[in-house]
């Protein structure tokens, strides 16, 4: 290759890697990220960035290949291990908990309505970082997390418009934090699989499936082989089942399975292995399910998008 080529395509492949730093984006561990029917776009909030070594509170904006950052007059304070949901019943999104710099666990509700973030709860569920939240019929539902003294939790809360309240249950899924949370519009149940718990030093990474139907929990499966933490899952309409992929047990995970309310089915193993909490959502415009970020075996924090193509059953880096 001529030594003119071969510098133009090192410039080539430098800008681009460096692109979203230049552009004031951080990559970032676990992103938490949404997608926005009415905007068309996906938005991004806070985490943490390894390159300045803190948590941050900047919301971007990534719509045809681009992103933006957005600028607001209020915004929630810097953290990791938060969690959002688009309400598509309100048309905005909610963000709950998180841990902030200087080390302590929130449990600070907000909403975005498309321009503004807005302050709607200090109370409820018990400050927390690394828990699940899901769109149901019924509200936003809440599982698990870990709480401020460092252990796990097994409680569910339900946010109904701008009040939490927490569901009482004769049984529960064993505490639990990185475990993922979807919902299942045509049998309208949530279902909860996977993650860990820590106690005493000892970690326990579970592999069972368990379903919410607005009053009780039940344990559908459970199988070891399955067994992860910091995946991914997500409900597609478009044929009804629940998505699972990748995550963390002995080494960073690849293989994709789909849950129809009945058994998983693994349908990939050469998906884009990653663990570290990858975004995973519907895109009710592309009709597709898409996969943000995550880490990768080489301690790579991810910024890439890959939509799920049902009919062959592989992903497709877009």
């Amino acid at each position: 290759m001529p030594r003119l080529l071969v510098i133009i395509f090192l410039f080539s492949f430098i800008t681009t890697a460096n692109a979203q730093q230049v552009q004031g984006l951080c990559p970032r561990n676990q992103p938490v990220i949404v997608y926005h029917p009415k905007l068309h776009s996906y938005l991004l909030f806070g985490g943490y960035c390894s390159a300045s070594k803190a948590r941050l509170n900047d919301l971007w904006s990534y719509s045809n290949g681009t992103w933006t950052e957005l600028e607001t007059a209020l915004a929630p304070s810097a953290r990791s291990g938060h969690t959002m949901v688009y309400d598509k019943k309100e048309e905005r999104v909610i963000l709950f908990g998180g841990k902030s710099n200087d080390g302590s666990m929130l449990n600070d509700t907000w909403s975005w309505d498309g321009e503004d973030w807005a302050l709607i709860s200090r109370s409820g569920p018990e400050a927390r970082q690394s828990h699940r939240l899901v769109l149901t019929d019924q509200g936003i539902l809440l599982f698990g997390g870990s709480g401020k003294d460092g252990l796990s939790l097994d409680d569910t809360w339900l946010l109904k418009k701008n009040s939490w309240g927490e569901i009482g249950v004769t049984q529960s899924p064993p505490a639990r934090r990185q475990h993922t949370l979807a919902f299942d519009e045509k049998r309208q149940r949530t279902i909860l699989f996977g993650g860990f718990d820590r106690k005493e030093g000892e970690k326990t990474v579970y592999g069972d499936t368990w379903e919410f139907n607005g009053i009780k929990w039940v344990q559908v499966a459970d199988d070891l082989e399955m067994a992860r933490d910091h995946h991914a899952m997500s409900y597609n309409p478009e044929n009804g089942v629940t998505l699972l992929f990748g995550g963390y047990y002995g080494g960073y995970l690849g293989d994709t399975r789909s849950w129809d309310g009945t058994e998983w089915t693994l349908i990939d193993t050469k998906g884009p292995a990653r663990a570290g909490k990858p975004g995973m959502m519907y895109d009710s415009n592309a009709k597709k399910i898409v996969l943000f970020g995550g880490g990768n075996s080489e301690s790579m924090q991810l910024m890439d998008f890959w939509t799920f193509e049902s009919d062959s059953g592989n992903w497709k880096q877009q």
